[in-house]
């Protein structure tokens, strides 16, 4: 309010000077017109003397002349002038000058006619532009003064109105929880605001998908934990209740087997939940060295079965993926392979670019459970193996975000399983 004031104040202000200064200028160019009937006046005309005015019109010039004054010099003498002029002595220079005597500050504009040694004077007192302002200015902030609370009220229950729909929709959100992801009503949802709402149930549905996979994946953990700890806790039991050496050894080495088991359970569901982080950058890796890494880190496990390994195919061959995905990825698969593979054979690994193909003696997957056996914690029936069913489904999950295909596949002899991994260009 005080800003549009004083910009008010001050715009006006310039603009009124403007204006009268523009007044003064036409003032003195008026009377330079009448020069001729200057040059008769016999003598100094001084107020409305000599002047020959009914009393309305005399009346009128002698309010103005309060306000406005000229003079006209001819040869260095005042032949013609308005008011008391007695105090401002000789001819002003040229163009606008301002000065003060007892009747206030007063602006004048001066036009020099050297060709008939005339000089023309015409004044006015300043205090009338200020007044002019002033009323302007009362004029302007009155109405604001009064009408800006009214307008502001007006915007404030318009804004409050206007944003009903949004309130009550926000409400709407906050109901949402994790016990609570159904969907958020559209068709009453005020047309701005479809789009947003639509955006809001896709996330309510992904999150409430995720959190069900969560609460999934919990309960099979908890459920397949609970049989390792089981057997701990049975082989515990007959360790301690052993009757000789023989079979405190033998129920010892089902211990541990225990103990691996759940070890090797428990690693995996933490592979599974780093898998759910983002996967680093993608670079160019050398197929051959990430196979010899994943055969070296289970080589141990292969010697105890007497596993073999044939790697073949193109040494140079490479891929872009990322390492430490493809290596779980491999060490996984081989895992599976040395596990489920007769004593005593051989597990063929075939390198290409881009391309690696394992082949295992082993039982196979039946082809109607291809798909199934990437779910998380699910197993062929019929398996002997033991296992948690989670090696597969780590398999797909680092494959999904390093850009692998993996594709389940009987071998040309009809034995085994073979694994094709296609790496993306």
């Amino acid at each position: 309010m005080i800003f549009i004031g004083v910009s008010a104040n001050m715009s006006a202000r310039f603009e009124i000077n403007e204006v009268y200064d523009a007044q003064l200028a036409t003032a003195a160019n008026f009377l330079r017109y009448y020069k001729d009937d200057i040059r008769t006046a016999p003598s100094v005309v001084s107020g409305t003397s000599g002047l020959a005015l009914n009393p309305a019109a005399r009346g009128g010039l002698t309010e103005y002349s309060r306000w406005r004054r000229f003079r006209v010099w001819r040869q260095g003498k005042l032949v013609l002038a308005s008011g008391d002029v007695s105090a401002l002595g000789a001819p002003l220079p040229a163009g606008y000058s301002d000065l003060t005597d007892a009747q206030g500050q007063w602006r004048f504009f001066t036009v020099y006619m050297p060709e008939t040694q005339e000089i023309i004077e015409a004044g006015e007192n300043v205090r009338a532009r200020g007044e002019l302002i002033e009323r302007v200015f009362w004029g302007l902030i009155l109405p604001l003064s009064l009408a800006l609370p009214l307008l502001g009220l007006a915007i404030w229950r318009g804004i409050i109105w206007g944003l009903k729909d949004l309130r009550m929709f926000a409400a709407s959100v906050r109901e949402r929880s994790a016990d609570n992801l159904t969907p958020i009503d559209t068709e009453n949802a005020p047309t701005e605001l479809q789009v947003l709402s639509t955006s809001i149930n896709g996330l309510l549905k992904t999150v409430s998908i995720s959190l069900e996979q969560e609460r999934l994946f919990t309960d099979n953990a908890a459920h397949e934990l609970r049989t390792p700890l089981a057997a701990i806790r049975t082989q515990t039991e007959v360790v301690t209740g052993a009757r000789s050496a023989k079979e405190r050894s033998a129920a010892l080495v089902e211990l541990t087997k225990g103990v691996d088991r759940a070890a090797r359970l428990m690693d995996q569901l933490l592979t599974l939940a780093r898998l759910r982080q983002n996967a680093p950058p993608v670079m160019q890796i050398s197929l051959q060295q990430a196979v010899s890494d994943a055969v070296r880190d289970l080589y141990s496990e292969a010697l105890l079965r007497s596993i073999g390994f044939n790697i073949g195919g193109d040494p140079n061959g490479n891929a872009s993926a990322n390492p430490a995905l493809v290596g779980v990825i491999l060490r996984n698969l081989i895992d599976n392979a040395i596990k489920y593979a007769p004593e005593n054979s051989d597990i063929d690994i075939d390198i290409s670019q881009g391309r690696i193909v394992l082949r295992d003696r082993g039982p196979g997957i039946p082809e109607d459970e291809r798909e199934k056996v990437f779910a998380r914690f699910y197993r062929v029936k019929g398996t002997r193996v033991q296992g948690s069913g989670l090696g597969l489904a780590i398999v797909r999950i680092a494959a999904t975000q390093t850009g692998v295909d993996v594709r389940l596949f009987t071998p040309n002899d009809g034995v085994g399983l073979g694994v094709c991994l296609r790496f993306s260009a």
